[in-house]
């Protein structure tokens, strides 16, 4: 037997053991595999065999709508955030007002307390000026009366007349004194004409020898305080009326037209010579 024919008897041996190997346990590899899909009929899905492809339809949209979904996300989270900013932004401003508006109302406040304080004060003072205003005047006033009262007691039992002239007279002088030093000047209306500005008429008095509003009398002294009329004078008017005729007046009237063409014969008599 050649080394060729010896070879290829070598080659047929392993075969047919290999053949009759597998036929013999051909049947343990059917239960095998019959008991490995009874096991896959009861697995869960996580149990799933992981050498197992698995193939998911559509995954291409499914990522496309994620894509799209992301991206409102994205603008649904930006729009919030502008929202939140947008919030704040106006808490931050109701802050501002409300202090602002606390301050306004604190001045105000005080405005109105000051105001009322003040309109106390000027009424206070308007009655102590009522009170007490005229305290300097009456301050110099008093040394007049008390001057007054001196010339009354030195008075009695004299009896010069002239003494007590000239006491009463340095009283009055004294008090108009006192008057001038605050403003108050009397004026003179006798002889003047009625004024109604600064004249009270209480009588008319016919008259030869006075025009017609004519002061020919003056019962009451006018004053002035400073440029305003403190008090009127009480004056009487003139009312000017015609001299009445009486007979002598009348015999006069005629010698003096008697007289008056012998007076005339005279010159011409002197002019003939």
């Amino acid at each position: 037997m050649t080394e060729n024919e010896k070879h290829d008897e070598s080659m047929d041996e392993p075969t047919e053991v290999s053949t009759e190997a597998t036929g013999a346990e051909e049947p343990a590899g059917h239960e095998e595999e019959s008991e490995n899909l009874d096991d896959d009929l009861f697995l869960s899905p996580d149990e799933d065999g992981d050498d197992e492809e698995v193939i998911v339809v559509g995954d291409e949209d499914s990522d496309a709508g994620d894509d799209d979904s992301d991206a409102e996300d994205d603008e649904d989270e930006a729009a919030q955030e502008a929202l939140r900013a947008e919030l704040e932004a106006s808490r931050t401003r109701l802050n501002e007002v409300s202090e602002e508006r606390d301050e306004l109302k604190n001045k105000l406040m005080r405005s109105v307390a000051d105001l009322e304080n003040y309109r106390r004060r000027a009424d206070r003072e308007k009655e102590d000026l009522r009170k007490y205003g005229i305290d300097k005047v009456v301050s110099d006033l008093i040394p007049a009366v008390d001057n007054l009262e001196r010339a009354l007691q030195h008075a009695e039992g004299k009896e010069d007349p002239a003494s007590i002239v000239d006491g009463v007279t340095m009283v009055y002088k004294q008090i108009v004194n006192a008057l001038a030093k605050y403003g108050v000047q009397g004026f003179v209306s006798k002889g003047e004409l009625f004024d109604p500005q600064r004249h009270e008429a209480i009588q008319q008095v016919e008259s030869t020898e006075f025009d017609t509003g004519t002061i020919v009398e003056e019962y009451q002294k006018g004053y002035f305080l400073h440029d305003r009329l403190l008090r009127p004078a009480l004056v009487a008017v003139a009312k000017r009326i015609d001299a009445p005729q009486t007979e002598d007046s009348g015999d006069e009237d005629q010698v003096e037209a008697a007289s008056e063409p012998e007076d005339d014969s005279d010159e011409g008599a002197a002019a003939q010579d």
